[in-house]
């Protein structure tokens, strides 16, 4: 039996060119309705609709860079509030790979600050489970 690899072994192998979204193999949730789950959660950030979070964060989801965010109900209570904040904000997302289980993206930021556009790239890693999006973590 394989050892489970890290959540940042993972990521490498996907940034070292995974496979894309493709047909299900049979196992777990199919890997294009991993990937819309993503898509899904960004699409929240980026209308500052939080009641999103209840339909694509699983009920004990942990965003591993910000420990604090905890469930649906941190996020679905931030989500609005950082629109509120940052109207002008816009996150997009490159799929590096995905699979039943995973899912791994570049994302870039833009928000409007004093002194012109800020853009910040990052790459996350999700991992879904029961489907719906239940880790994250950022680099």
């Amino acid at each position: 039996m394989n050892e489970p690899l890290s959540a940042r072994a993972l990521f490498e192998r996907f940034e070292a060119g995974a496979q894309q979204p493709t047909a299900n193999d049979g196992a777990g949730p199919p890997v294009e309705a991993s990937a819309t789950l993503v898509r899904r959660y960004f699409e929240m950030w980026n209308t500052g609709e939080g009641r999103v979070a209840d339909e694509v964060l699983g009920p004990r989801y942990v965003d591993h860079a910000h420990p604090h965010v905890i469930g649906p109900a941190a996020a679905r209570s931030i989500a609005p509030r950082f629109h509120k904040a940052h109207p002008d904000a816009r996150m997009t997302f490159e799929l590096l790979g995905a699979d039943a289980e995973y899912v791994a993206v570049r994302r870039t930021m833009w928000k409007s600050r004093e002194g012109g556009p800020v853009e910040v790239s990052s790459s996350a890693l999700f991992r879904i489970d029961d489907g719906r999006i239940v880790e994250q973590w950022s680099w």
